[in-house]
């Protein structure tokens, strides 16, 4: 059992012990961030609404989710849509379309979900911003960096790949606002024949799959202790019923 590739093998199996058990420690740190992330989300949406200009000049950045209250007009012919977002696992993308304040600020509000059909063109829901004023109320989340701007070949309006706002501005040609409005509630409301688009909800504030895994991964290792020993205890046997070689 102390054969060279009985000692590469002892190494391997050891190797992967630690590997699978930090991969479980790791899985843990994961879910302490996420419950510290959770809280700071929590905290965010318990906030009372503010006005939008009011987190506009803020000294500080406001977190993600805060809760805001904005009132101006659509400029609905600069709506695009963000694509690959998902609602109740159906594909689809979200239209957007920047709403300029009553001082001439613009600030970006993804109005909500609209299905992969309407985004091609094929349903036919009328779905431009209501003219005059409205108030949008909704969460308050800083620009994703890192968008890209497609193309309307296939689309019926053009296509960023995520709400990067330097990516808005050279698309749409306007000096928008630091931060973007995820949409709960507007009034007035889109129109009455249609259900679109919908709300994006907030985000689900549960535990996520972090623990079961850190669990799979100890269980792994514990099983792989196991096995690996039970393989060299059946080894052992083998070399015992082994005939001794005759010495002369």
């Amino acid at each position: 059992m102390l054969s060279f590739r009985w000692i590469l093998s002892h190494l391997f199996v050891l190797a992967m012990v630690v590997v699978m058990i930090n991969l479980g420690f790791w899985q843990m740190r994961r879910l302490e961030e996420r419950r510290d992330q959770n809280s700071e989300i929590r905290a965010a949406l318990e906030a009372e609404p503010q006005e939008i200009g009011t987190l506009l000049v803020s000294p500080t950045t406001p977190p993600d989710h805060t809760p805001t209250v904005a009132s101006g007009s659509y400029l609905d012919e600069h709506s695009f849509l963000v694509a690959n977002r998902t609602y109740e696992t159906e594909p689809g993308n979200w239209l957007v379309t920047p709403l300029e304040l009553a001082d001439g600020t613009v600030v970006v509000v993804s109005r909500g979900w609209v299905p992969r059909l309407w985004a091609a063109g094929v349903q036919s829901d009328d779905l431009s911003a209501p003219a005059g004023e409205v108030t949008v109320t909704g969460r308050v989340f800083g620009s994703v960096g890192g968008g890209s701007i497609g193309t309307n070949e296939i689309a019926v309006l053009t296509e960023l790949n995520r709400l990067d706002l330097d990516r808005v501005a050279e698309l749409t040609g306007l000096e928008v606002a630091d931060l973007w409005v995820q949409l709960e509630q507007q009034h007035p409301p889109q129109h009455a024949n249609t259900s679109l688009p919908v709300p994006v909800p907030r985000v689900g504030l549960d535990d996520g799959p972090h623990l079961s895994y850190a669990f799979q991964w100890f269980f792994f290792s514990a099983g792989a202790v196991v096995v690996y020993g039970l393989i060299l205890r059946r080894r052992q046997r083998e070399l015992r019923r082994e005939p001794r070689p005759e010495t002369r």
